[in-house]
């Protein structure tokens, strides 16, 4: 390790502050706190870190019932997930870099105490606009805190032990992710005191109250860079550049991708190119250190998150789709089928940290990285073979894709910070965070996207497919053969127009099944509402199976890309 990197002779190390972790060589590092200490600060921060990630997924079960609740519009509820995400972005890096300078246990004691306080308002909104602004500022507060995570993992653990913090890192992230929808699904329907959908909101105050004072309690802080000030410059454009990106990454599917959209995302990479150029001539206090990339295990993890994250959450995003409004499954029953995931990756992540990492090195990642791509093709087979697909179909696969994300999360967090300077470490951690960001964005609309397209694609041939069935059966019901004929046609167009809609669960306008029936009477009304359901499933299945090639083809890159990392 260079000599820029050892703590200076001159260092203040009071009781309050701790070096940071690589300000030592790793044979060198004593731990700031050990123990059952240790373990319970680790607790504390994991718990800010799912804090944000329920946030994130949680709404997204919840907004039929705001919509309800506030009269919001569809609109509104696009920009309900659309702020959270666009806030959250826009701010880690920035955030990252304020914890190198006046501390990343002063930074994520904010990050709690801000997302606690505006979650409070947020289940005390009154109007969709109030709601909108509160769920910006929730994203700006996560992102103040969640880079903080990472820094302090490093300041908690030597370098060789950090495999199994990771390992728990990724527990609380496939809790967060798979397990968002059905914490949302159950707060939601036990309408705790009549408050409904102000509950998922409200459950985070609580829980941020108590991990504040327990992280004022148990937190180290870490050395902070006195001399160093914030680059306002940097700042300003990285933050033009994400939000540029994002937005219409975010909305530009709703939109039908227009012209500007494409506008937004040459201008952000333009701005993005400006930001680079500023921070190379900067001689002090950078944003961003580029000397971070000469690292080529920060450089090349960089690259293996982006492409892993936004598989994994995309691919969370469909299934999530498709058994919903594709297969029928309940909120509660979509949330159940995800559970092998969830137990499958701290089990899988705990063996890596503690056995497959250490002994194998790269190849244990890259072993979970091909987990996943078969598990990849284990759900097309099973969702090819049948469009109702069960939960115990769904078991095995979601196990071995659980399994592979626990293989391949902790060692690869390992190999992206191992290398990264401690007096960087905040830096890096939020230029790792707003990298994930977004590549689970642009996976996000790129697999979005490629999934509702082939459902609008496969409409017409899935209707093609139930014509037969649905015009014998308005005969049985007593349904003359030409008005069934005339009946089929406009259930084509109907079917067809519907799932190639921005939502294809609402019937355009004269498509409701009562119009199509055209007096043929209640059973006719019923015939119809059972064939329209079976063309969603068939339209839904074929989709899917060709969505899970966007999975395979990102896990299949991030495999490649994990050949730069080093082999230990």
């Amino acid at each position: 390790m260079s000599d820029d990197t050892r703590t200076s002779p001159g260092t203040d190390t009071d009781t309050v502050s701790a070096p940071a972790p690589a300000a030592t060589p790793p044979d060198e590092f004593v731990p700031p706190v050990t123990g059952r200490k240790r373990t319970l600060a680790l607790i504390v921060v994991l718990t800010g870190f799912v804090l944000d990630l329920l946030d994130i997924t949680i709404v997204n079960v919840a907004l039929p019932s705001i919509r309800d609740g506030i009269n919001a519009t569809a609109s509104t509820m696009q920009w309900l997930v659309a702020g959270y995400a666009l806030a959250f972005a826009s701010m880690l890096i920035i955030s990252g870099r304020l914890g190198d300078i006046i501390g990343v246990r002063r930074m994520f004691l904010i990050g709690v105490a801000g997302f606690t306080f505006t979650s409070l308002l947020a289940g005390m909104a009154q109007s969709p606009e109030q709601l909108i602004v509160l769920r910006f500022l929730q994203g700006a507060m996560g992102a103040v805190m969640v880079p903080q995570v990472y820094t302090l993992i490093q300041l908690l653990y030597a370098p060789k032990e950090r495999g199994r913090a990771f390992a728990a890192l990724s527990a609380a992230l496939a809790f967060g992710t798979v397990g968002g929808p059905l914490v949302g699904a159950l707060l939601t329907t036990a309408n705790v005191g009549g408050l409904g959908w102000r509950m998922i909101f409200l459950v985070n105050v609580p829980i941020g109250i108590a991990a504040f004072f327990a992280a004022r309690a148990l937190l180290p802080e870490s050395e902070r860079n006195r001399g160093e000030r914030l680059d306002v410059v940097g700042a300003t454009l990285i933050t033009a550049a994400v939000m540029l990106i994002v937005y219409p990454l975010v909305q530009g599917r709703e939109h039908g991708w227009p012209l500007w959209t494409y506008g937004m995302m040459v201008a952000g990479l333009v701005v993005f190119a400006l930001f680079v150029l500023h921070q190379r001539s900067r001689t002090e206090s950078p944003l961003v250190p580029l000397s971070l990339f000469r690292h080529r295990s920060f450089s090349s993890g960089l690259v293996v998150v982006f492409l892993f994250q936004g598989a994994v959450m995309s691919f969370f995003l469909v299934i999530t789709i498709y058994v919903q409004i594709g297969v029928g499954y309940s909120i509660l029953r979509a949330g159940l089928a995800g559970l092998p995931w969830d137990i499958a990756v701290p089990l899988l992540g705990w063996l890596s940290a503690r056995w497959i990492t250490p002994r194998l090195g790269r190849v244990g990642l890259q072993i979970g990285l091909v987990l996943l791509i078969a598990s990849m093709f284990w759900f097309m087979w099973v969702i090819d073979s049948t469009p109702q697909v069960t939960i115990w179909q769904l078991l095995v696969p979601m196990f071995i894709g659980g399994a592979g994300m626990g293989m391949t999360f902790p060692p690869l967090m390992g190999y992206s910070l191992h290398d990264v300077p401690g007096h960087q470490a905040g830096s890096a951690s939020g230029v790792v965070n707003a990298n994930y960001q977004i590549g689970v964005t642009l996976g996000i609309a790129a697999c979005g996207t490629l999934f509702f397209s082939l459902i609008a694609a496969s409409a017409p041939t899935a209707t093609d497919d139930v014509g037969p069935r649905l015009r014998a059966d308005l005969v049985a019901v007593g349904v003359a053969e030409g008005q069934a004929e005339q009946i089929g046609q406009r259930f084509r167009d109907c079917v067809s127009t519907q799932l190639g809609a921005a939502d294809p669960t609402l019937p355009p306008a004269g498509c409701d099944s009562a119009t199509v029936a055209a007096g043929g009477g209640d059973r006719a009304v019923q015939v119809i509402e059972e064939r329209s359901f079976e063309a969603s499933q068939i339209s839904f299945q074929r989709a899917m199976v060709g969505t899970l090639w966007f999975s395979v083809i990102s896990f299949a890159l991030a495999l490649l890309g994990s050949f730069l990392l080093p082999r230990r």
